[in-house]
């Protein structure tokens, strides 16, 4: 008996001194696969394959199968070099393999027959249709936010741009599919049947899609945190989970090999715009609204091509 409960707290205490791990409902990264051949078109099995990250230079290294396929499943976001090489053929170097979140990215790699020491470089272009995949999503890229103008900053709202989504209200909530994506939708927890997750953590709340309005906004993240994110919609892989309808899958930025950063500053004044109509025809003046955001962010490596 002594023994019994000696095990018990004992278990008590371990489970009060481990971290806790939050569960995650989405992945925050994308892949890399393709199938390796001869220019003959017959498959090449056993080349080494190695996934080398343009922005960190942290490779990742694998080989072929015997179907002449290689599978990178877990890669931050952003452009790879994409190297295979095998005995009796020159070595080939695809550049630029862009990665981007919730997507596989299909790279099929044609060896030349030739001694190792000689190597043949080429750049990818990105392809118009996924055929590894059928659900249907959207991905707004770093060059796109950075690109466009947003008033207030607020990245969530190049949701928008997505096909099949609408604003819904006046509080910058969304719905996806004609589904409603607020407090009043009847979810206690959620913002209707939508999903946000941001890192590959839920953060789907009322206050996060709420941007514009009411008392608390906890999950907002800056326009110039946001590396990229996705939006999908139904029908999706069983891997994303959590929202009946869609969900938006956001990934930060993080540090490179480069020191690098970004400084802005964002100033509305109602002193340089027109009166609206309904406001001029009676006769009221322009009511004061000026606002100003600044700020900036800066990444880089700890240690080189480590951390």
């Amino acid at each position: 008996m002594r023994k019994a409960i000696f095990g018990a707290f004992l278990s008590i205490l371990a489970c009060a001194f481990c971290p806790v791990s939050w569960s995650q409902n989405a992945i925050s990264n994308g892949s890399i696969s393709g199938r390796v051949t001869d220019t003959s078109g017959g498959v090449v099995s056993g080349a080494s394959v190695t996934a080398k990250s343009e922005e960190t230079g942290v490779p990742q290294n694998g080989k072929t199968n015997g179907s002449g396929i290689y599978n990178f499943t877990s890669l931050r976001v952003g452009p790879y070099t994409v190297t295979v090489s095998h005995a009796g053929f020159k070595v080939a170097e695809v550049k630029n393999v862009i990665v981007q979140v919730g997507q596989n990215t299909e790279q099929d790699i044609s060896l030349q027959v030739g001694s190792l020491s000689d190597s043949v470089t080429v750049t990818a272009s990105v392809p118009l249709l996924r055929t590894t995949e059928s659900s249907i999503s959207t991905v707004v890229d770093q060059k796109l936010i950075d690109d466009l103008p947003l008033s207030g900053r607020r990245y969530t709202d190049f949701v928008l741009l997505a096909p099949n989504v609408n604003p819904d209200g006046d509080f910058g909530l969304v719905s996806i599919g004609g589904q409603q994506g607020g407090a009043d939708s009847g979810y206690a927890n959620g913002n209707g049947s939508n999903s946000f997750t941001v890192d590959g953590a839920n953060a789907t709340s009322n206050y996060f899609g709420e941007a514009r309005g009411r008392t608390r906004v906890p999950y907002v993240f800056g326009e110039s945190t946001i590396q990229e994110f996705q939006v999908a919609v139904s029908p999706y892989s069983a891997e994303y989970g959590g929202a009946g309808t869609g969900f938006i899958n956001t990934v930060t930025k993080s540090g490179t090999d480069v020191l690098h950063g970004q400084a802005f500053y964002y100033h509305r004044n109602s002193a340089t715009g027109a009166n609206d109509a309904v406001d001029r025809g009676n006769g009221l003046p322009k009511p004061l609204n000026i606002l100003h955001q600044m700020g900036g962010n800066v990444g880089g490596a700890i240690v080189h091509q480590k951390a």
